[in-house]
């Protein structure tokens, strides 16, 4: 008989989830497991055995030793760990053939990339989530099929900017021990924000070259770059340009898509999304939940839940996931260079 592992489906008895990084995404990613599979259980991968009131109130095991696990697999493993650390985890559980659900992004130096593709090699059809969760922005998929569907012509310049203050991203906490501040652990702007080169490579495929600038110029007390600007380029156009910082005081995250046929912008912040210049009409008024980042998590969760059941991938596909890495670290080797 062939086990239910090998095929990469989901047995009949409730999830087994393990999770590793309890943070504040970590946290959202359990909610959102809770909302969809009630019925789970849960076990916390930490660096000390002790319970504290989150893990008391799931009812769950704290575990700090990954062999341990691996003794005897969990249905999916959820990675939210500091960026750095991603791919410690990622390789030895691909490599048990647990589904994954990794944040992004997957890796953030190029031995972690070497070390995560070998894994890989061997898991092509196991289950397997990248975080860009603002894929399932409906405001977003509305504007990437308005660009391929030619609503606005050839599109030949893109802007993508974002921007927001670092200290008032995760209010409550000291930002300086975030790992958003330290460079070893994954921090800076190009990876924190890699949002929007992944964006750039779902709305367009491939770029032929990039470059980029950027540093530590703000007066933030952190060792990472607050701020970069990138250009992406390939053959036929579009070229993009992606700003990035930690210091804007108002948060942005617009975009702009220059065609011959007229302009599209997309800004979350304003909730706006229309053809300017062109035929506006193309775009359909916004529904209540169109710029509703929020439930993008719970979507996405809800799409690896029903891939670990069937056996199936992702629409973020480990390979995925890597490629919009890979593009960050070209990019971030630039500016550190």
């Amino acid at each position: 008989m062939i086990s239910s592992r090998t095929m990469n489906s989901r047995p009949p008895q409730p999830f087994r989830v393990l999770v590793a990084g309890t943070g504040s995404i970590g946290r959202r990613h359990v909610s959102s497991i809770r909302s969809i599979a009630p019925d789970a259980t849960f076990e916390l991968l930490r660096r000390t055995p002790e319970r504290d009131d989150f893990a008391l109130e799931l009812g769950a095991a704290v575990i700090t030793d990954l062999s341990e696990v691996l003794a005897r697999p969990p249905d999916l493993a959820i990675v939210a760990t500091p960026s750095a650390k991603h791919a410690e985890l990622a390789v030895p559980l691909l490599r048990a053939r647990v589904p994954l659900y990794i944040e992004k992004p997957v890796v953030t130096d190029r031995e972690q990339l070497r070390a995560v593709e070998s894994a890989a090699r061997d898991a092509r059809d196991l289950s397997v989530m990248c975080g860009c969760n603002l894929r399932f922005l409906p405001s977003l998929r509305r504007a990437r099929q308005l660009v391929q569907s030619g609503a606005i012509g050839r599109v030949v310049r893109v802007s993508m900017q974002v921007g927001q203050w670092l200290p008032d991203w995760r209010p409550g906490s000291d930002h300086t021990r975030s790992y958003s501040a330290s460079r070893t652990e994954g921090g800076g702007v190009v990876f924190d924000l890699v949002h929007e080169i992944d964006a750039a490579l779902w709305f367009f495929g491939a770029f032929d070259s990039a470059v980029a600038l950027g540093g530590h110029y703000s007066s933030l007390d952190i060792d990472a770059e607050d701020a970069a600007v990138i250009a992406l380029a390939r053959k036929g156009g579009p070229v993009v340009s992606i700003g990035l910082d930690y210091v804007a005081r108002e948060p942005m995250r617009r975009y702009e898509f220059i065609g011959e046929l007229g302009t599209l912008v997309w800004d979350l912040r304003a909730r706006r999304l229309e053809i300017v210049g062109g035929d506006a009409s193309l775009v359909p008024p916004a529904a209540p939940d169109d710029f509703n980042v929020a439930l993008t998590y719970r979507a996405a969760m809800h799409e690896f839940l029903d891939a670990v059941r069937a056996g199936t991938g992702t629409s973020q596909s480990l390979d995925e996931g890597l490629r919009a890495a890979a593009l960050a670290l070209r990019i971030n080797e630039a500016i550190r260079a």
